[in-house]
């Protein structure tokens, strides 16, 4: 297995400056979104971000991501103190017991000099832009980011009416008392081991992925549409275990398509202040977990997430009247 290194990494005098900013952050992330991010905004024009990140970030969206599609970050503020929530109802736990936003200003930074928008969706928390990697007790057992037990490759929101171009996460507790791996491949590198009739029946709209464990959970969407699974351009729509053959010859070019992305997958054991962001359209994504040593510290295991588009007004159709960049789904 290959490991997913650094492209960029804080210095510790460069990351406390900019914990320190983005502790002063008093507009709230989860009841007012936009002055929040207009807070960030002007801490980005006053010029308090590190320059080397500054430069850091737009130069990374001038790379091919069907080619280069990670970007990892090592040393990222995080909260100096970070709540323990229970399972039962942790988003609302986090609603009272999180006073401090340096993670979710990192990732709102991380935006906007990125020139990416946050995006979100009904389904998930209730449309919150910054949500959760963090299980819950409903959900232990399903094929969620709330679960815990192996999350099997994935992209996010599989089959979706809007799928984010970006998948971001920042690492704020992990479970070094367990062993959990993020694993990752790019959907170029799977495709390299299939033959050519094999990529011509996954680009036929012969499969069939319901949607996803937190959006079903949350609402009734009904039946997800057929699709290809290999889109020119868009890299691939599948979910392990869940997306399944019409026929057939189309499984079975399924099977070999899940085997080849087990076959090149890539993977990281992130740690506390650890941010990667990778293309949801290039790269297919999972958790696995191998050995539970210390079931608790795996309850504890907590990542910020975001899902980011380059723009929102090409999905303003979506979205909730009341509610810009929130998707009614």
């Amino acid at each position: 297995m290959k490991f997913i290194d650094y492209g960029f990494v804080f210095t510790r005098e460069e990351s406390e400056a900019l914990g320190k900013v983005l502790l002063d952050v008093e507009s709230h992330p989860y009841t007012d979104y936009d002055k929040f991010m207009h807070e960030l905004s002007q801490l980005r024009d006053d010029r308090k971000v590190p320059t080397r990140f500054v430069d850091f970030c737009e130069t990374s969206m001038l790379r091919d991501f069907a080619k280069e599609p990670f970007v990892v970050i090592g040393n990222a503020p995080i909260d100096p103190e970070l709540p323990r929530f229970g399972t039962e109802n942790p988003v609302h736990d986090k609603y009272q017991l999180k006073k401090t936003w340096v993670a979710e200003g990192f990732l709102g930074m991380y935006a906007l000099l990125t020139g990416t928008e946050m995006i979100g969706h009904l389904s998930v928390n209730d449309g919150d832009f910054f949500h959760d990697i963090y299980p819950k007790e409903s959900m232990f057992d399903t094929q969620s980011q709330k679960t815990l037990k192996t999350l099997k490759f994935h992209r996010d929101f599989t089959n979706h009416f809007v799928c984010p171009d970006f998948v971001n996460t920042l690492t704020l507790r992990d479970t070094p008392e367990n062993e959990v791996y993020s694993t990752f491949t790019v959907t170029r590198h799977a495709v390299e081991e299939l033959s050519d009739r094999d990529v011509e029946v996954l680009s036929q709209e012969r499969f069939y992925t319901p949607f996803d464990d937190v959006s079903t959970t949350s609402m009734e969407l009904g039946r997800a549409k057929d699709h290809p699974v290999l889109i020119e351009g868009q890299g691939a729509k599948v979910f392990e275990g869940r997306t399944e053959g019409l026929d057939e010859e189309a499984q079975g070019a399924l099977d070999r398509f899940l085997a080849a992305l087990h076959k090149r997958k890539q993977v990281r054991i992130s740690r506390p202040g650890d941010s990667v962001t990778f293309s949801n359209h290039h790269v297919i994504h999972g958790r696995e977990v191998h050995e539970i040593r210390d079931i608790e510290s795996l309850k504890q295991r907590w990542l910020l997430k975001t899902h980011n588009v380059y723009s929102l007004q090409a999905f303003e159709g979506f979205f909730l009247p009341e509610r810009f960049g929130v998707v009614n789904g």
